[in-house]
């Protein structure tokens, strides 16, 4: 609450209170002779002397030479103690008229202040108006000059000092801040009021060298130098002031923001509104400049018993230029999220309307934005044009695009978008084709419901172009595979971080087809991304799929499914497979000695014992059926086969069940392996060239 400061009040308190003495010895002052006059005490308005003396010496008709001393002075509401009052006038004139002293001496003791014969002129008539200056004295172990004055009972009281010390302050002061522990001010303050009130308080400080922190060290400043001017002023209830502060040396830390103030200067400047007898603060606005990085404009309303804004908190972005405003502003407040180690260029400003967390408004231009994820999970380059949405921008149209982007390691050319705005929803005006590989993905319709709310979503309906296998595999590095990508997902959710996809994802490749669906993902660039779908694999031909991963050549076809697949941080957790083949089949059905032999391995089984001795005569065999399968749950895979087998009196399962002559038999007995372990088996088998089956 602004009021007149404690150090300024003990100050004044000395001035009027010499007046007073001074007014009150008008009455007993006689004429062209010596006198002197002892109080012991003198009570009242909260005040409380003691050892007065008054010695009045006349000069010439109404002029004096006087000396007032008092012992001890208590100041109202017991706010402090000073000591050996002495004021030494050596022209003074005191008359029904007139008190004044054009060459007086000023000396008191108080742990704040103090001052040994400092020059003081005063002068009051008898309509009380006044006017005081007072020379240099002590102030926390600097130095300060005093001019007062008053006017039909309007007073006005400047201060003007230098060296003043923080850590003195703090040490006399109650009422000063904590946090403060050391630092040098330089100040020109001015006070105003009527009577005991406070109508206006303005002036400038240069702090240097001033190191601060709390208990916990959230807030904590090093070596800091500001330039700070200030006007506050109360009207009808309000005190509404001015502020304009500039930062140009030291650091700051206001958890969890760093701020370097060597590197460049910190500007802090604009309006703030405090109701009288409220918590509250409104900034109306306030401005945060740092040149050549960011211009914020705020307006809020801030409860400081809380802590926090009660209202919703507009930022007006003049400009910020990236990389430096993600890397010194941004950054502090993302280290938690998916998007904390990004390298980024480029300019942005608009308009953002915060309520808690949650971003309610928005209105952006973006100049040339490139946002690139040092994890390689996605990057966007030269992001331009406009985008926002909120009930103050309905009807408004929004248009932005961009060069490139990357999903992981899929590419996509570069897109324009058109957007229409209303307050409950922005709507994608057209589809708009955006290019993959050799595809596209294909927006057909696209809008975020209720924006800025909490239950905020993303609705939309894609397709996709066909997209050749062969250049997906490339892309991701696996073995070069035929046919294509495809899909339609009529509906589209996104919600608090799920993506929930209603449609197919159709692979034509190896001769069948794949159908993916039933796709879901939550935390899809985060730091444990999840994803579950359903596969169904229909009628593939084992031939080219074995060439394809070198596995040994197998022909026939197969069918499959994976059912509640589920992975975490792109890595399988949990699914229930299987692979065979199709009921039915009328294909030819052969298996080389290399397919056998890595069928073996994967499987942890044995060809048949009758049947292994010919295997150096045949280069293939025939088969009945085969089949494999894996349910996956914490880290085991429990495996199963075509049929079981009873097998020189061990338990075991048909991976392949041979048929005619030479006939081989391969049957797994390990029905639960761990899955790091089946793992190594399926790379060590598809990356060997040559092997040979003993």
């Amino acid at each position: 609450m602004p009021r007149v400061h404690l150090k300024y009040r003990r100050l004044i308190f000395i001035l009027l209170l010499v007046l007073l003495l001074a007014s009150v010895s008008l009455f007993a002052k006689p004429n062209n002779i010596a006198t002197s006059i002892s109080i012991d005490a003198i009570e009242g308005h909260g005040m409380d002397l003691r050892d007065i003396v008054f010695r009045f010496d006349s000069l010439l008709a109404n002029k004096f030479s006087y000396l007032i001393q008092i012992g001890s002075a208590t100041l109202p509401e017991k706010k402090g103690h000073i000591k050996n009052i002495i004021l030494q006038c050596h022209d003074g004139v005191i008359s029904k008229q007139v008190i004044s002293c054009n060459d007086g001496e000023l000396s008191f003791k108080d742990p704040l202040a103090s001052a040994n014969k400092t020059k003081i002129q005063f002068h009051r008539n008898k309509l009380g108006d006044l006017n005081i200056v007072m020379g240099n004295f002590n102030l926390a172990t600097g130095s300060a000059t005093l001019q007062v004055g008053m006017n039909e009972g309007v007073w006005q009281a400047r201060l003007k000092s230098r060296g003043v010390s923080f850590a003195k302050l703090k040490e006399m002061l109650p009422s000063f801040p904590e946090l403060f522990l050391k630092g040098i001010m330089k100040s020109d303050i001015t006070l105003v009021g009527n009577g005991s009130s406070l109508h206006e308080i303005h002036g400038n400080a240069l702090i240097s060298k001033l190191t601060f922190s709390n208990e916990e060290s959230t807030v904590v400043g090093e070596e800091v130098a500001t330039k700070i001017s200030f006007a506050s002023k109360r009207l009808e209830g309000t005190w509404q002031s001015e502020i304009n502060a500039t930062t140009f040396q030291g650091e700051l830390y206001f958890d969890p923001l760093f701020i370097d103030a060597n590197t460049s200067p910190k500007d802090l400047y604009g309006k703030i509104n405090w109701q009288i007898g409220s918590n509250q603060i409104e900034l109306a606005p306030l401005h945060f400049e740092d040149a050549n990085i960011m211009h914020l404009e705020i307006t809020t309303v801030i409860d400081f018993e809380q802590k926090q804004a009660i209202t919703p908190v507009q930022a007006d972005i003049k400009y910020a230029y990236f990389p430096k405003v993600y890397d010194v502003y941004m950054l502090p407040f993302l280290l938690d999220t998916n998007i904390a180690d990004l390298t980024t260029k480029g300019k942005l400003a608009g308009l953002i309307l915060l309520d808690g967390s949650r971003i309610v408004e928005t209105d952006l231009a973006l100049d040339y934005l490139s946002f690139d994820d040092n994890q390689n999970r996605f990057s966007i380059t030269k992001l331009n044009g406009n985008f926002g949405w909120g009930p103050r921008y309905s009807d408004k149209n929004y248009e932005f695009s961009f060069d490139a982007a990357n999903i992981y390691k899929l590419r996509l050319e570069s897109s324009k978008f058109s957007f229409s705005n209303n307050e409950q929803a922005l709507v994608l005006k057209q589809p708009v084709s955006v290019p993959i590989l050799d595809g596209a993905v294909n927006i057909e319709s696209f809008q975020v419901k209720h924006p800025g709310k909490e239950e905020q979503s993303i609705l939309m309906d894609i397709s996709l172009t066909p997209v050749s296998m062969s250049k997906l595999s490339t892309t991701f590095g696996w073995p070069e595979m035929n046919g294509n990508l495809a899909g339609y997902a009529p509906n589209v959710a996104y919600k608090q971080g799920d993506v929930d996809i209603q449609g197919a994802l159709l692979i034509r490749g190896f001769g069948g087809t794949t159908t993916i669906h039933n796709l879901n993902a939550a935390d899809l660039f985060g730091l444990t991304p999840k994803l579950t779908a359903d596969v169904q694999l229909n009628n593939l031909d084992l031939s080219s799929l074995t060439e394809t991963f070198s596995f040994g050549e197998i022909t026939g076809r197969l069918e499959g499914s994976i059912n509640n697949l589920q992975f975490v941080s792109w890595a399988p957790v949990q699914f229930d497979a299987w692979f065979g083949t199709p009921a039915g089949d009328k294909s030819r059905h052969r298996i080389s000695q290399t397919a056998v032999d890595n069928l073996t391995q994967v499987g942890n089984g044995g060809a048949d014992i009758l049947s292994k001795s010919f295997l150096k005569f045949f280069d293939s065999f025939g088969y009945d059926k085969l089949g494999l399968g894996c349910t996956l749950k914490n880290n085991i895979c429990k495996m199963q086969g075509v049929s079981s087998s009873t097998q020189e009196n061990s338990r075991g399962f048909y991976i392949v069940k041979g048929k005619g002559v030479p006939r081989i038999d391969i049957v797994g007995f390990t029905d639960e392996v761990s899955w790091p372990v089946l793992i190594s088996r399926l790379k060590r088998v598809v990356s060997t060239k040559e092997v040979i089956v003993n």
